[in-house]
C-alpha cells in the first residue's frame, strides 16, 4: 500500500451517487484518492462505503468549477426526503 504524506493533495474526490426524480443526481461524498508516487495507479481512502452501485471520482477543481457555475437551491425541510 502506498504511504500517503500529510503534504500530498488528493488526485480525486470519491462520491456515491444516488439518482433522484427529473434526473437529478445526488453526490455523498465518501473518500479521496490519492496518486501513487509513480504514477501508475491511486490509492482509494474512504470515510464511508457506498450503499448503491454507483462511485463517481471527480477532481476537486472540477467539483470547485461546478458548484460555483450553478447556485445549488436549498431544500425546506418538509421537501428533505426522510
Amino acid at each position: 500500500m502506498a504511504k500517503r504524506d500529510e503534504k500530498t493533495e488528493p488526485s480525486f474526490e470519491v462520491f456515491s451517487v444516488k439518482e433522484g426524480n427529473d434526473d437529478k443526481s445526488f453526490f455523498n461524498r465518501i473518500g479521496m484518492a490519492f496518486r501513487h508516487k509513480d504514477g501508475e495507479g491511486h490509492t482509494i481512502s474512504l470515510n464511508a462505503l457506498p450503499v448503491n452501485d454507483k462511485i463517481v471520482l471527480r477532481t476537486p477543481k472540477e467539483r470547485l468549477d461546478e458548484m460555483r457555475s450553478s447556485t445549488p437551491r436549498r431544500r425546506e425541510r418538509d421537501e428533505r426526503e426522510r
